[in-house]
């Protein structure tokens, strides 16, 4: 109730805050790997939902990622332009699952009369925070509109959360296994940026494009790498590293 007075009423028509298109992408990019664990999760499971359903992945903004369902279901936001770069936070949608997930930190399960956006008041929605090391990096949203079981719909949603929690590790692990190496060998800053994109077999006009050098200027640092490192070609360099 204190929520609800806070954000202005009982119910409301539509979103208030939608991002461009040019800061979606740059959201997207900051949560590359999330989101591409996202789509696989999801991609993994198509075909083996038998009931209209919604998934959306939201970053701590509440800034929806991606909505992953039913093509027909994703239509029917239209209304309220429900889309990737809509604002989910209590702001600009008032009470929703997850809008308390980013207040709470917590699982939330809501009703569809519990939400103050109209068009979810027929909807069921379960929000759960993916988190890496204690710190949640992301929101996965679950949502239909006709009743389900909430222990088994919770059970779904927890092992896709920790799938995704657990290849997010792996990768922080792995980068801080590198990040480790790179000191052992005393590169510079920007030999570890030029390393870390040698890593994953990036050419050096990608590299020298990205951090705003030219493509020798890049060969000269991948010379030294080498030399720090012991090495003498990129295999040699990968298999050190990985």
């Amino acid at each position: 109730m204190d929520w609800k007075s806070e954000y202005k009423g009982t119910s409301l028509r539509e979103l208030k805050t939608h991002i461009s298109h040019t800061g979606l992408k740059k959201r997207q990019n900051s949560n590359k790997k999330v989101l591409e664990l996202f789509r696989s999760k999801l991609n993994l499971l198509q075909g083996q939902f038998f009931y209209p359903h919604l998934f959306f992945l939201v970053d701590l903004e509440g800034i929806v990622l991606d909505i992953h369902g039913e093509d027909s279901l994703y239509q029917d936001f239209e209304p309220l332009i429900v889309r990737p770069g809509s604002a989910m936070s209590m702001e600009s949608g008032g009470i929703n699952a997850i809008s308390i997930a980013i207040k709470t930190g917590e699982n939330i399960f809501l009703e569809g009369d519990e939400h103050q956006l109209s068009f979810f008041k027929s909807w069921l929605c379960l929000c759960s925070p993916i988190k890496v090391q204690g710190e949640i990096v992301a929101f996965l949203n679950f949502s239909r509109h006709t009743p389900f079981v909430y222990d088994s719909i919770f059970a779904l949603v927890s092992s896709i959360v920790a799938s995704i929690e657990y290849e997010l590790e792996l990768e922080m692990q792995t980068h801080n296994q590198i990040d480790n190496l790179f000191d052992t060998y005393c590169f510079t800053a920007r030999e570890r940026e030029v390393a870390n994109l040698w890593l994953q077999n990036k050419g050096a006009l990608y590299i020298g494009e990205k951090l705003g050098i030219t493509e020798g200027t890049v060969r000269n640092f991948v010379k030294k790498i080498y030399m720090k490192s012991g090495v003498n070609d990129r295999g040699g360099f990968m298999k050190k590293f990985y």
